[in-house]
């Protein structure tokens, strides 16, 4: 290295170097380049020379004003892009010096190719990544406005005002395919002239000999043209009654098979579409089709939920007609052979399960008229905390709370409500807290007054709520674990059936716990009555309107007479109930009607029987809790009681000569020769044969 000259090592140092080296003098000519130089622009030093450096750049007017500022500075910086001879475009980057020498100016360049295809390819993935945003904002935009409706017409308005948002345009047309899939039919639309809503909603489309509707029905995507006029695809009718310059179509799918489509229209510009915002909208076409199925199912689901609350319905009622035939005939039974203790102890068993059986199927019936809304209240002022006290007197009566210790505090306030279903209300509650409490443990009723809130709170001391239960304890058929020798067992469905009802009383029903082992306690609001006595719940309906009797089938009421007459018979003295001999219609008889048959044993043809207070027809005996009224046979005809005697109906105590007041809690013989049964609320009823 020392023995080369100044020279000589400027020039190795040149040839070395991976920048680009220029040398030009005043009029842009070359006069040297080192090696790099040439590789950039692809011609030799000898070929460099002599031309200028204009050639390898873009012709631009600005290109002599600013050499001249270059000149002024005496230096610059800056990206150039060169075209080479066999016109290949470099990306450069350069540093330039003037009059590093007298009459010579320096440049020296790097090409900065690779880092500009960097850059762009960072700048597309960037523009992705906004269009993607975007797209997911636009469909998350989507899925909110139709999270809140499962109607088909409201589904298909809102997506067509979101894809006009999206894409600027002038009018959107949502269209459902017939059953036949031959022609769309029009269900919403968005921003629609009005001179044109007429022909909108009257003229459907046809698929079939469209060739642009065909080619998207049968591709399963988006078609679009810019130039109506011009397009053969075009059905010239449609376009006459629509005209316009742009038009879009996207199909609807549901399981990718097409049922519909959006027509998006641009009046007079010209619009064309790129890839992603046909994308873009065939993706919220696909969420309507979503939705629209989701619509389909749930009115399926809503479908087969009434199919099964009326099967239940069915089955309850089904069910609870024997269970009074049955307790009437052991009825029979008790007097033929009272002595016999064995038979006497089994029909006891017998009579135990038959009203266990027959609270299981109100019970059943309630949760079926809840479901159905069929719950008709009665209401009026009542103090609460005097029925809280007969539901907890009733519970130490029985007898199944004799191992707890049950207290209860009160203070009075009124509120609106029927007495009967309150009842029902705190009678499951202290059902369920005597269940899950074992013996040792304490039960606390409490009723409060909390503003204008009617408070009842029911706690104990039992096993406790599990922490992921307590938003499930009030669903149809959700039960806790519970031990293998629990005392007492049930359907799942006394506090579902409670909620219900505190809700037709405008009320909440809550439960909290701290964890297994702690109890729990559930705690009912109510509103405080007003001044003003509150009449029934306007539009409760009964539970079965009076038409419905006429489905009803008569062998099984039938059955309940004879067992009933064969309970007088057995009395000691003949008595013939209603339904008895002759009046019983046969089995299988033409008239099934358990309505005619009714009004057979009343006498007149075509009287109504009335519903009892939960809406079963009395002449069926349904309805433990039905609230119906005794009866005494006066002159030939059955006369009602007045409304204040309830009294339980035959299948919990089938005794036709006695009547067991509820509010008196033992037997009492009719006075007199009279004959005490239970009746419907119909007036008076004529009796075949003497009393």
């Amino acid at each position: 290295m020392d023995s080369l000259s100044s020279e000589q090592q400027s020039e190795a140092l040149l040839a070395a170097a991976h920048d680009a080296v220029l040398v030009v003098d005043d009029a842009r000519t070359f006069v040297d380049a080192n090696p790099a130089a040439c590789r950039l622009l692809g011609l030799s030093v000898a070929e460099l020379r002599g031309r200028r450096f204009d050639e390898f750049l873009a012709p631009t007017p600005e290109l002599e004003t600013a050499w001249q500022a270059f000149l002024r500075s005496g230096e610059h910086r800056g990206e150039l892009q060169l075209i080479r001879p066999d016109g290949e475009s470099r990306h450069v980057e350069y540093s330039a010096t003037a009059r590093f020498m007298a009459g010579r100016h320096l440049a020296i360049l790097r090409d900065i190719a690779d880092r500009k295809r960097g850059e762009a390819e960072t700048s597309e993935l960037r523009e992705r990544e906004q269009l993607r945003l975007r797209e997911t904002e636009t469909l998350l935009a989507v899925s909110r406005a139709l999270s809140s409706t499962l109607d088909p017409t409201e589904t298909m308005r809102r997506v067509s005002r979101e894809i006009a948002l999206a894409l600027g345009a002038d009018m959107v047309g949502a269209y459902l395919a017939d059953a036949g899939r031959t022609r769309l039919s029009p269900v919403a639309g968005y921003r629609v002239p009005r001179d044109m809503l007429d022909a909108f909603r009257r003229i459907p489309i046809p698929i079939k000999n469209h060739p642009a509707i065909e080619e998207a029905w049968t591709h399963r995507r988006a078609v679009w043209t810019d130039d109506m006029p011009g397009d053969p695809r075009v059905d010239p009718e449609i376009l006459k009654t629509f005209p316009h310059q742009s038009d879009l179509f996207v199909p609807i799918r549901i399981k990718d098979q097409p049922v519909g489509g959006f027509f998006v229209i641009w009046w007079t510009a010209r619009r064309s579409f790129t890839e992603w915002e046909i994308r873009l909208v065939q993706g919220i076409s696909d969420l309507a089709g979503i939705f629209l199925e989701n619509a389909q199912l749930y009115r399926q689901t809503t479908d087969d939920s009434r199919a099964k609350d009326e099967f239940l319905a069915t089955l309850s009622h089904e069910l609870r007609n024997p269970l009074g035939a049955i307790a009437n005939a052991v009825a029979a039974l008790d007097r033929r052979a009272a002595d016999e203790h064995a038979a006497v102890r089994l029909r006891q068993i017998i009579h135990r399960q038959a009203r266990h059986l027959a609270r299981l199927v109100d019970d059943l019936l309630d949760v079926a008229r809840a479901a159905a809304g069929k719950i008709a209240l009665h209401v009026q002022p009542v103090d609460l905390s005097e029925v809280a006290a007969a539901c907890v007197a009733s519970l130490r009566a029985s007898g199944r709370a004799e191992r707890l210790r049950v207290s209860f505090r009160a203070q009075s306030v009124m509120v609106s409500a029927d007495a009967t279903r309150l009842a029902q209300i705190i009678t499951n509650m202290l059902d369920n807290a005597v269940k899950f409490t074992p013996a040792g443990g304490a039960i606390d009723v409490d009723v409060v007054r909390e503003g204008q809130k009617a408070v009842l709170r029911v706690r104990d001391t039992g096993v406790g709520i599990e922490p992921e239960m307590l938003p499930r304890i009030f669903e149809l058929f959700a039960q806790a674990q519970q031990p293998m020798d629990r005392p007492v067992g049930g359907l799942g469905i006394g506090l579902t059936l409670s909620r219900r009802l505190v809700e037709l009383h405008n009320g909440t029903i809550t439960a909290a716990s701290d964890g297994p082992g702690r109890g729990a306690e559930f705690t009912v609001r109510l509103p405080v009555a007003s001044a003003v006595p509150p009449e029934a719940r306007p539009g409760a309906q009964p539970s079965h309107p009076r038409h419905r009797g006429q489905r009803r089938r008569p062998r099984l009421a039938a059955a309940a007479a004879r067992s009933l007459g064969a309970s007088c018979r057995r009395g000691g003295r003949r008595r013939r109930g209603p339904g008895a001999g002759a009046g019983t219609p046969p089995r299988g008889g033409p008239d099934r009607s358990g309505a005619a048959g009714a009004r057979r044993l009343r006498g007149r043809a075509g009287a109504p029987c009335e519903p009892d207070r939960q809406g079963d027809y009395s002449h069926r005996g349904h309805g433990i809790r039905s609230g119906r009224r005794p009866a005494t046979v006066e002159g030939g005809r059955v006369r009602c009681a007045p409304r204040e005697a309830r009294v339980a109906d035959p299948a919990v105590e089938p005794d036709c000569r006695v009547v067991i007041a509820r509010r008196l809690g033992h037997h009492q013989r009719p006075a007199g020769n009279a004959l005490a049964v239970v009746a419907p609320r119909c007036g008076s009823l004529p009796l075949s044969g003497k009393t």
